[in-house]
């Protein structure tokens, strides 16, 4: 072969890598900066998801042991996000909403607990029926921060 047309070709194939490599590069920092935002805003719409939950169902907790069920309105807003929670979390975070519900509406049918005995059941760490919940929702936005990293 020619070592003109050998020069000509190696000048070429240089220019072309040469020129590929910022655009190669800037691809790969475009489709990491997209999964990061993506999964921040899967983490942002959960974590409000997730507390508004834990909020409503602490509230229908207590009123549960201490009041009789008056009104189904009440466990309407929890099944409701129940079943916004079922669209998107994993397995444990679902049983683990699915559990409180259940919980709920047996302190629902079981005799009421006086004050001095739901004072007697938190301070003797029987009564934390959200931490299995908190704990899944806090793993599954652990692992979908570490998924986008």
């Amino acid at each position: 072969m020619n070592p003109v047309a050998i020069s000509a070709l190696a000048a070429l194939g240089g220019s072309a890598v040469g020129a590929l490599a910022p655009v190669l590069s800037n691809v790969l920092v475009q489709r990491s900066a997209a999964r990061r935002e993506l999964a921040n805003r899967m983490v942002a719409s959960r974590e409000a998801l997730y507390s508004d939950f834990i909020k409503e169902a602490s509230r229908l907790l207590v009123a549960s042991v201490t009041h009789n069920l008056e009104n189904l309105s009440d466990l309407v807003s929890v099944y409701a996000l129940v079943s916004r929670i079922r669209l998107c979390a994993t397995d444990p975070v679902l049983h683990a909403a699915e559990d409180v519900m259940k919980r709920i509406t047996e302190y629902f049918s079981a005799p009421n607990l006086s004050i001095e005995q739901v004072v007697r059941d938190v301070v003797s760490a029987k009564a934390d029926p959200l931490s299995k919940f908190s704990f899944a929702c806090r793993k599954e936005l652990n692992d979908i921060v570490q998924a986008a990293l």
